[in-house]
């Protein structure tokens, strides 16, 4: 029983950024197949793009898709079966988060709470999160606020903002992983996770308040000051005083 699991975003982790091809990590995907290692597909993208991919590689370990909020695992790969896993052709499918026409209802009721108008794009195939557009970030902010009241995330995509549930990647690998000592199949719980694993959804807002934050440091300083300073006086700035 191998003692490892390999966690892997899709998008930045397994294809090439640039040209969206596989191939350059064929050659670690077969070493991870031979020495018995799964290889999780791990994204925010919906399970009908995750499950296409997992073919491509012919891959057998399970999925977690939309953020989190499905984990899914093929028949046989693990032999107590997932508890409260529904039966999907030759896969159990255990849903973590609420189903998308949940959180429609509660994005409308979300939106009204937080005075904000959303507009709501036609994206087929998503089962467990609801895409949505708004005209600012404050907008955005606004409904993240009043959704996290209520146990539910706002996500930013590449072109869209998600309503989630309360699951999150970190759940669904928890669960996953549960489910493996269960079986005494990862003794020493070793897990590694792409550098892509969360590129797409809460570090990007981690990054961005980061930055934001350490931008208002900054106005505040005498050193952003003094070019305010020299331009209204008409001199040239001084900035170097005013480093330390």
């Amino acid at each position: 029983m191998p003692d490892r699991v390999v966690f892997s975003g899709a998008g930045g982790g397994l294809l090439d950024r640039d040209t969206g091809s596989y191939e350059p990590a064929r050659p670690a995907i077969a070493a991870l197949a031979r020495l018995g290692v799964p290889l999780v597909l791990c994204s925010s993208r919906p399970r009908h793009e995750i499950m296409l991919l997992w073919r491509l590689l012919g891959l057998g370990a399970p999925v977690i898709v939309e953020n989190g909020a499905v984990l899914i695992v093929p028949d046989g790969h693990l032999r107590g079966g997932v508890p409260g896993g529904e039966w999907d052709g030759g896969f159990q499918v255990l849903r973590l988060g609420p189903r998308r026409e949940t959180l429609r209802e509660a994005l409308l009721e979300v939106a009204a709470a937080a005075r904000v108008e959303v507009r709501i794009p036609a994206a087929p195939g998503r089962e467990h999160s609801e895409p949505f557009l708004v005209e600012t970030e404050e907008d955005a902010e606004a409904l993240a606020r009043e959704a996290a009241a209520r146990g539910l995330r706002v996500v930013r995509g590449e072109s869209l903002y998600h309503l989630c549930g309360g699951a999150d990647k970190g759940l669904a690998v928890r669960t996953l992983l549960s489910l493996y000592q269960r079986e005494g199949r990862l003794p020493t719980a070793i897990a590694l996770a792409k550098k892509s694993f969360n590129v797409d959804t809460e570090m990007i807002r981690g990054m961005g308040g980061l930055a934001m934050h350490a931008l208002k440091l900054y106005y505040e300083s005498p050193e952003s000051a003094e070019g305010g300073n020299a331009f209204r006086e008409k001199r040239k700035p001084e900035f170097r005083k005013h480093v330390k």
